[in-house]
């Protein structure tokens, strides 16, 4: 049921403006006005106007509160009106905050005598700024535009009843955030600043305006548990579907406030008006329903709401492309009638590789990725093979880039790193653990016993900035059955350590790890089963979910085949040997995004897809299409919960 909102009617005249409650009783202390006589005179060669407030002192475009949700405002030095399109001459300093100011108009006029705050040139265009400010319990005075038609009364005095052009949200915020502005829009695209000509000056019609989202910057205030109070002028008309503020904290976290929009019936704004709408406490993420409450301070106007923030995560095991330490199946074949990859495939000079390379970091589209197996050459802008370089030149922007995680005290042989997206995650801090061989343990503080060659796990703490949302993530590389890992069933190839190490981190989080775990459910099964001991992996939660719909069967089989394209000399990263059919599939399916919930919050998979990126490569008479990586990046959609 829609709650009774506070309004208090404005009765404004040309000396200030009295914001009172809905009654037509005149205010306490006040004598009803007599009816004046009206004399419309065809033309005069200029006037002056007078009027007077019922009661009250104030300074104009300064919102005062008399308590019983009254509100007056008077004028000020160098306030202005027109009439016509013709400007008043400006209040004196002695006439500063008074309640009766006479204001005198030259020249010619001619009825009717239309008249403008602030005065104008033009004869009824009124103009609202695209930019409001916060003024400590008050209102923008920019926006405090009337209007009014001058009439002679009995006693032979001129005089004329502004109505505002406005009416004013007002609500309360408390909590402890530090705030930067607020965003405010028309859900039904009603025009809310630019220039308006009003078309009748008894009825307040008008056309035009301008089509976007006012902006209310409030500059660093910072919350308290006391109320601060915001007052957002916007033209009184009907807002169709109502109105959204969203409010944001100096970092880019955001609130959202919607008034009279859940319904979808929307209201109508009256003019001469200030809606008051009760507290509320700042959450950044949570929705709150507005209609107005009957209570300044209670928290009630509607259910709160937090819609849950998605975020794109991806993991690219990008291949070593030094010169001396280029894996041999980049360059050789085998002896079972495979398509061996040519020697100029992965080269310094291959631009073709590098576009694809480049380009498919692009599709990933992630807010964070993992990389695996950097390399010397590849981890900064001054390598052959950077990648940041390689990701750049195809378009990639606004990326943190943090690719130096060396595996050991100089080896970059199985280097970690990653890159995330700055206007979407704060990095809160960072490290890397060495992982032990024939153990499931781990160390932050040496690498010895650690492998030969080293095997590391990176790890980052962030915060996603616009729901203030905060999450683990974890880039690795595990090493295969041959290195390092013995049978797998009491080493589980360094898979215990990763468990044991994200468990050392704050448990009431959600956590993400990404990486070439270099096992599936289908080879090394062992190190793979001991990750999802702890750890929901990605495409097995996907694969339920496109079961339960029906349609497992090709989103299994023809969309997501593998992540590997080559191994030794077995598929020679040919996407022509990557896409065909194998007796198990599962067996090239070696990379991984994993999430694992803490206490106080959930890592939900929602998507998950590989990227395929390939380039040409011409070995003789034969066309070979190619991909940049012995392995695919994934990309998977995550809800923070």
């Amino acid at each position: 049921m829609r709650k009774q909102f506070i309004h208090s009617v404005i009765l404004l005249a040309i000396a200030g403006w009295v914001f009172g409650a809905c009654t037509n009783q005149p205010l306490p202390g006040s004598e009803p006005a007599d009816e004046p006589v009206i004399v419309e005179p065809e033309t005069v060669d200029g006037m002056v106007l007078t009027a007077t407030q019922p009661d009250g002192d104030a300074t104009k475009t300064t919102l005062s509160s008399l308590g019983n949700q009254k509100y007056e405002t008077l004028w000020k030095t160098g306030d202005q009106i027109s009439i016509n399109g013709t400007k008043s001459v400006a209040v004196a300093s002695a006439d500063n905050g008074k309640k009766s100011v006479d204001f005198t108009v030259n020249g010619t006029l001619n009825s009717p005598y239309n008249v403008l705050y602030p005065g104008t040139t033009s004869a009824n265009v009124i103009t609202l700024p695209a930019t409001q400010s916060y003024v400590a319990d008050s209102f923008d005075g920019t926006a405090a535009a009337s209007y009014g038609i001058a009439t002679l009364g009995a006693n032979n005095k001129w005089s004329v009843k502004f109505h505002s052009f406005c009416g004013i949200l007002r609500f309360a915020l408390k909590g402890s955030a530090t705030l930067s502005r607020i965003e405010v829009k028309s859900l039904g695209s009603e025009k809310l600043y630019g220039n308006f000509t009003i078309s009748n000056f008894t009825t307040g019609a008008f056309t035009g305006g301008t089509a976007g989202t006012l902006t209310y910057n409030i500059g660093g205030v910072a919350l308290s548990n006391s109320d601060t109070y915001f007052y957002v002028a916007i033209p009184a008309q009907a807002y169709a579907s109502g109105l959204e503020a969203v409010v944001y904290q100096s970092d880019g976290a955001f609130m959202t406030l919607k008034f009279w929009a859940n319904d979808g019936s929307g209201y109508t704004l009256e003019r001469d008006t200030v809606y008051e709408f009760g507290s509320k406490t700042y959450a950044a993420g949570r929705t709150e329903n507005l209609f107005g409450v009957s209570d300044l301070a209670a928290e009630n106007g509607g259910a709160p709401t937090l819609t849950p923030p998605t975020i794109t995560v991806a993991t690219f095991n990008t291949m070593r492309m030094d010169d001396s330490d280029r894996p041999t199946a980049a360059t050789t074949g085998d002896n079972n009638g495979k398509i061996a990859r040519p020697a100029n495939a992965i080269a310094k000079t291959n631009t073709n590789m590098k576009v694809a390379l480049g380009l498919a970091i692009y599709n990933m589209a992630a807010d964070v990725i993992g990389f695996q197996e950097i390399g010397e050459d590849s981890y900064n802008t001054s390598g052959s093979y950077s990648i940041q370089n390689m990701a750049t030149a195809q378009g990639v922007s606004g990326y943190t880039w943090d690719l130096n995680w060396k595996s050991g005290s100089s080896s970059y042989k199985y280097c970690n790193g990653f890159a995330y997206k700055s206007s979407v995650l704060t990095l809160e801090s960072s490290g890397k653990a060495w992982l032990k061989t024939n153990s499931n343990s781990y160390s932050t503080s040496s690498d010895s016993n650690a492998g030969d060659p080293n095997r590391t796990v990176v790890w980052c703490l962030f915060t996603h900035i616009s729901s203030g949302k905060q999450f683990y993530f974890f880039t690795t590389q595990l090493p295969p059955e041959s290195q390092n890992g013995g049978s797998g069933t009491s080493t589980n190839y360094m898979a215990g350590g990763v468990n044991a190490f994200a468990g050392s981190k704050n448990n009431t989080l959600p956590k993400i790890l990404v990486g070439d775990m270099n096992c599936s459910a289908h080879n090394v099964a062992a190190a793979y089963s001991t990750l999802t001991s702890y750890w929901t992996d990605a495409w097995d939660y996907m694969c339920s979910v496109h079961n339960a719909a029906g349609d497992l069967a090709d989103w299994y089989y023809y969309k997501n085949p593998g992540t590997q394209s080559g191994t030794g000399a077995t598929y020679q990263y040919s996407v022509a040997q990557f896409t065909k059919a194998r007796p198990n599939r599962e067996e090239r399916r070696l990379d991984h995004i994993m999430v694992h919930n803490g206490s106080s919050g959930r890592a939900v998979v929602q998507s998950y897809r590989t990227i395929r990126n390939t380039y040409e490569v011409t070995d003789g008479d034969d066309t070979i299409l190619c991909c940049p990586s012995d392995h695919l990046p994934i990309v998977c959609e995550i809800t923070l919960e």
